[in-house]
Parts: structure tokens; C-alpha cells; sequence
């Protein structure tokens, strides 16, 4: 989006977050231009494959993406070489904010770190507010944090120009008392000031699919599930994590079973053949044999006219291990989530270790 301030706040009707990641940057670097248009993601910085400074990382994702907000990931594994130093609360985090605005196109997200001094933060928020003109929070304890967000809210030039991303994870398996809590943190928020924004955000794309099926199976997209629970649109605007298992875990180096996976508007549907039983093609051929297969789709989705040449023609190239794959469900994900927001808005309808565990023989 082009826009700044509280003009582009007013227009954010779905916010995707990805990471710094290979696979990520891709499937959203092939988003189409109207998507990306309708779109201001929140992007993690952190290492890029073997890519840990934070300044080339940095560059990569203005690239690829172009205007975001910018956030700092501190997942052990995953994080640059500076991470540290750009984190520090000295000076209401000025090394981060000296460190965004090298690159225009960024807005920084207000950094809340767990068990640093409630100063600094609150002092952060304002000088964001006063430089970019909008201040994105983001938290990740939505309960731990809420005190940290009550201030935030109140000491603000004006909450029109904030942004509350409540991040609830992984919500598969644990989606009624995520929603509860939603519903406790948004409703503590309105009282501090009823034209708080909020994002509420998670994803229930596991890390192993394989319990819910060793070749083929179904997943509903549970996030939508919670955004609706809680009130939808009226209340919140929706979030995810772009198809991503969202909590740290340590990749492995193994053998994968290749494994095509397809997005709906409301689910996503896998198939896995191993090497020598047809591998991706026949994965792919499965797939575009399923119901939930829509050839229009693929006009719209790189990702999804992948599955198709794959099916017709045989192996594309870059397509022989899972990070093109998973780059490919990315993109088909923030297109159908986007469709389904954009439609939701106009009053139609709707309401490294790039690797899924399960690509990987251990």
C-alpha cells in the first residue's frame, strides 16, 4: 500500500506476517501486483539462510516485499548476528529505530520485550508515533502484556494512529481458550479507549500433518474460525501467519517426502508420494484431481499454476525439494485470504529449516 499514517491503518483489512525466510519472501515476491497493493504485511527480520547481517537481510526484504512493518525475530536459531544490539531498550530503543530508517519503505513494529522496563517501551511507541506516524505493536502474551498495551494506548498523541497485533501462535488444538482470552485482552483494550485497533492473529498449519493423514488429507484453516468467534471485522481484523507453523522449533537435516499442498478459502489439502511412488508430479496429479481443485485459480495464484504445469508437464525446476513448495502453498494462501477479505470489506460475502516437519524422514 502506499499510503502512511492513519490513512493507511484505515486501510489494512487483512495482515499477513512472514519471516525473513527464503521460502516466505518468495511466495509473496509472486503475489500478484493487486495483492500486493492490498496489502502492508508485517514481516519478521531475521537470518536468511546463511545471511545473518542484518543490513543485506534487510535489503532482501524491501526487494521482495516493499513496503512493511518490520519486526525483529528473536528465535534463537533464527536470528541475525545483531540481533542483540538492535533489541536494546537504551534510549527508547533507538538502535532500532536508527536502524529502520535506513530504508524508507519500512515501519518499524514497537519492540515488547519479555521482562524489559515499561519506560523504554512506552517511550519507543512515541517516538515511532511522532516519526512514522503509525505505531504497530506487536504481542505474542497477549494476557502478560495487556498492562504494557493499556499504557501504550493511553499515552499516545492519538490511538487512531496505533496498531495491537494480538498474536496467539499455534491455535490448533487449543482454540476455545484462545478466543476466550481474545475476547478478555480486546475488550480490556476498548475500555482503556474504544477506538483501539486490534489485529488478532495465529495459524493452525502444523508442523507434521502427518497425524491427520500419511498421504492425503484436510486441514480447515482454524484461524478464520477464532477472527469469526470473536466477532469478525466488527471487532478485529484478521491476521495470520501465511500457511506457517508459527512456533520455534530446530529443523532437521533428513530426507523429505515430497508433498504438494493446495489452499481453499477455507482449508488446506495435501497429498505426499514418496520418490519412488510418483513423487511431486503424481502428488501434484492428485491434487488437481481433488473437488476442492479450481482451474480458475491458477490464473490467479503462481502458486497454484505451479501444481498445474507440474501436473501436465512434469518436474519445473527449483521444485525438486519442499522450499519452492512451501513458497508455492504461501502464495496461494495470501491470495485466497486476501480474496476473502477484500470481498468481506465490499459486503459480498466471506466472513535453514524451510521445511514442514513431515517433508522430512528422521
Amino acid at each position: 500500500m502506499n499510503l502512511r499514517g492513519q490513512a493507511l491503518l484505515d486501510a489494512i483489512r487483512y495482515l499477513p506476517t512472514i519471516r525473513s525466510r527464503q521460502a516466505e519472501l518468495k511466495g509473496y515476491a509472486q503475489l500478484r501486483p493487486e495483492t500486493k497493493a492490498a496489502l502492508h504485511p508485517l514481516v519478521s527480520l531475521g537470518k536468511l539462510g546463511r545471511i545473518d547481517q542484518s543490513e543485506r537481510i534487510l535489503d532482501a526484504v524491501v526487494e521482495k516485499v516493499g513496503t512493511c512493518f518490520l519486526d525483529l525475530n528473536t528465535t534463537a536459531y533464527q536470528t541475525c548476528g545483531d540481533w542483540e544490539a538492535l533489541c536494546n531498550p537504551d534510549d527508547a530503543y533507538s538502535a532500532w529505530r536508527s536502524f529502520v530508517r535506513r530504508q524508507g519503505a519500512v515501519t518499524p513494529v514497537a519492540l515488547l520485550r519479555d521482562g524489559a522496563n515499561d519506560r523504554p517501551f512506552i517511550r519507543q511507541v512515541l517516538k515511532i508515533e511522532e516519526e512514522w506516524g503509525v505505531a504497530v505493536i506487536r504481542s505474542r502474551r497477549p494476557s502478560t502484556d495487556l498492562p504494557a498495551l493499556q499504557a501504550a494506548l493511553a499515552a499516545v498523541d492519538d490511538v487512531n494512529n496505533v496498531l495491537i497485533v494480538l498474536d496467539y501462535g499455534y491455535v490448533r488444538q487449543a482454540l476455545e481458550p484462545k478466543e476466550a482470552d481474545a475476547r478478555r485482552v480486546i475488550s480490556a483494550l476498548r475500555l482503556t479507549d474504544p477506538a483501539a485497533r486490534v489485529v488478532v492473529m495465529g495459524s493452525s498449519f502444523p508442523k507434521s500433518v502427518a497425524a491427520y493423514g500419511e498421504n492425503a488429507g484436510t486441514l480447515e484453516i482454524l484461524e478464520r474460525d477464532l477472527h469469526a468467534q470473536i466477532g469478525g471485522d466488527e471487532v478485529a481484523i484478521y491476521g495470520d501467519h501465511a500457511s506457517i507453523y508459527p512456533e520455534p522449533f530446530e529443523p532437521t537435516v533428513s530426507r523429505f517426502v515430497p508433498r504438494v499442498d493446495y489452499c481453499t478459502e477455507n482449508t488446506w489439502l495435501y497429498r505426499r508420494r514418496r520418490e519412488d511412488d510418483g513423487g511431486y508430479v503424481d502428488a501434484a496429479t492428485r491434487v488437481t484431481q481433488s473437488e476442492d481443485w479450481e482451474p480458475a485459480f491458477t490464473a490467479r495464484s503462481w502458486g497454484a499454476n505451479i501444481i498445474r504445469l507440474t501436473a501436465d508437464n512434469g518436474p519445473q525446476p527449483g521444485f525438486g525439494a519442499p522450499a519452492n513448495w512451501i513458497a508455492a502453498r504461501v502464495n496461494m494462501h495470501i491470495e485466497r485470504q486476501t480474496e476473502v477479505a477484500m470481498r468481506a470489506y465490499d459486503g459480498i460475502g466471506g466472513g535453514d529449516g524451510d521445511d514442514d516437519l513431515d517433508d522430512l524422514l528422521g
